[in-house]
């Protein structure tokens, strides 16, 4: 990239915690554990116990302050970027995206590269891609197992990631994808546990070691999307540019000054886009076919839309989904100077936390937030404004957010199709891994003979 601008932006130093409003005591790694048992119930808990807001401490982050009412989180995610940098906030995801990554980058650098990435998303494009995603839910589909047990998120996870391989990298080597197919699970695995257990992850505990581990990985898929990457520069210009894939766009794709996007920037965006499209859409298809099971009108009047009608319900039906079970349960700020929250002025160097699961599931957004219910979609009641953010909000709203609500109405309507059963009726726990919010057991179906 020929720009000198530095992508890293210095943290400010952490406040002391006697400037922040109350929270647990907990040593920070207690607090992650709790978190990780049980995500939505414990942000409840704290938020009965302490109020709006309070602050909580995880290994990796410094201090947070946690926010939930749409009031305040409004006032979080729509800050002044130059003041609330939520790279800063994303700054343990660097060791898997990389210091070009659009999520933690800030300021002219993450202007530069969600101009760049823009297009690809655009609505037109969504339509295009719309016939691959079917065909690619139609064939999984397919061949799950006749009246034997299978895990959902598993299923879930392999399809999303052909979706990756074939619309953000549109690789034609049979023998690259399949090795992609191979490592890239793993390696999402492993980007978990290096995400949530913090600076934890660089010790070894006997035979478990999560950073070497992450580290061997990561450099076997950054060699196959090197090599991608190469092989596509060479592709003559008029070819490239009659190619519909994320990566060639990307590739074809120039800085305000003309030149072209590097090496580097291009392997983050690519680990970006797999890491922020491929595992949050499967487990968000995961807890949407658990929940349309608990659920048969729900489910039934998702059938009788059959392929292409009555999107008002369908995309009710999504919105519902990614409130009740948000993928990723919060997204931050940190502050590089002093600003006032409500009623209160936080000190330089804070984490400001707009917790999604908390918002989703107060009983003062949306009456009876445990139940299932579309219909909130649908004017049976106003939705507040911020009240419903799985995609964040402001000028850091994920710029996939579009294709994530498409990719996951078009594969709903052909999976609600196949005559499955939940293989176990009793509630799916929710788990926090890494920076996502997963079903515990991964939902187990049985495929019946029709």
């Amino acid at each position: 990239m020929s720009t000198t601008i530095d992508p890293t932006v210095a943290a400010p130093p952490e406040p002391p915690l006697s400037e922040l409003p109350p929270g647990s005591r907990l040593p920070p790694l207690a607090q992650v554990a709790m978190i990780a048992r049980s995500p939505i119930g414990s942000a409840l808990k704290l938020h009965a116990r302490y109020g709006e807001p309070f602050t909580m401490r995880v290994p990796g982050f410094g201090p947070s302050v946690v926010f939930s009412s749409p009031q305040l989180v409004r006032q979080v995610v729509t800050g002044r970027p130059d003041v609330f940098h939520a790279g800063l906030a994303n700054r343990p995801l660097s060791a898997v995206l990389g210091r070009w990554s659009l999520l933690t980058l800030d300021g002219r650098p993450h202007l530069q590269q969600r101009k760049l990435l823009l297009p690809p998303f655009h609505g037109e494009r969504l339509r295009a891609y719309g016939e691959l995603i079917r065909e690619l839910s139609e064939r999984e589909a397919a061949i799950w197992p006749l009246d034997t047990p299978f895990r959902v998120d598993e299923r879930m996870q392999r399809l999303t990631l052909e979706v990756i391989l074939e619309v953000v990298f549109g690789i034609s080597d049979e023998t690259r994808k399949d090795a992609l197919r191979r490592l890239l699970p793993p390696l999402v695995e492993s980007s978990r546990h290096v995400v949530f257990w913090g600076k934890a992850a660089n010790f070894d505990f006997g035979p478990i070691r999560l950073r070497e581990t992450f580290e061997r990985r990561r450099d076997a898929v950054d060699e196959l999307l090197l090599a991608e990457i190469h092989d596509r520069r060479r592709v003559p210009a008029e070819s490239l540019a009659a190619r519909t894939d994320i990566l060639s766009m990307l590739v074809g794709a120039t800085h305000e000054d003309g030149s072209p996007m590097g090496d580097g920037e291009l392997r983050d965006e690519l680990m970006t886009l797999v890491m922020a499209g491929h595992e949050t859409t499967a487990t968000a298809l995961t807890w949407a076919i658990d929940l349309l099971l608990r659920n048969p009108v729900v489910l039934a009047r998702m059938r009788a839309a059959g392929p292409d009608g009555d999107d008002d319900y369908v995309n009710a039906v999504c919105q519902e989904i990614l409130r009740i079970r948000p993928v990723v349960p919060f997204v931050g700020r940190v502050i590089t100077e002093p600003v006032v929250i409500g009623d209160r002025q936080y000190p330089t160097g804070v984490g400001l936390i707009a917790s999604i699961g908390l918002t989703h599931h107060r009983e003062d957004v949306f009456p009876s937030p445990g139940v299932f219910r579309p219909e909130r979609f649908l004017g049976e009641s106003e939705v507040p404004s911020y009240g419903w953010l799985p995609f964040g909000g402001g000028v850091r709203r994920c710029i996939g957010a579009s294709f994530a609500q498409f990719e996951l109405a078009t594969i709903l309507r052909v999976l609600v199709r196949s005559p499955v059963r939940l293989a176990n009726r009793r509630p799916e726990p929710i788990r926090a891994t890494g920076v996502t919010l997963v079903p515990g057991r991964g939902v187990k179906l049985v495929r019946e003979r029709v």
